[in-house]
């Protein structure tokens, strides 16, 4: 039974105090994104960045509509997708031995 009960506390055991304030301070970053890209979209703000000019020019020549998988305003999107890479990045090579090491040498 023991064996068990350490297995859950070895798989739980990168969710340290790092990993949860880089989590929260991603997901505030996201959160402030998302909501300037929420009051662009209500007041009809333009926010063109360079990823609409090259699905612009893309439509064009391929003759169909481009459609993102998140649709934010400008270069929210790529803002969002840098803060969320940049955490994820730092919280994995934080705990790149826990997540990664096969105890074998």
């Amino acid at each position: 039974m023991k064996a068990g009960a350490d297995n859950a506390a070895q798989s739980a055991s990168w969710f340290d105090p790092f990993t949860r304030w880089m989590l929260i301070i991603m997901f505030i970053l996201l959160a402030a994104i998302f909501g300037a890209a929420k009051y662009m979209d209500t007041h009809h703000m333009q926010g063109g960045g360079t990823d609409d000019t090259v699905n612009a020019m893309a439509s064009q020549v391929a003759h169909v509509q481009s459609h993102p998988f998140i649709d934010l305003p400008g270069d929210a999107q790529v803002g969002a997708f840098s803060v969320a890479n940049f955490f994820v990045g730092m919280i994995i090579g934080h705990n790149w031995k826990k997540l990664f090491d096969t105890g074998q040498n």
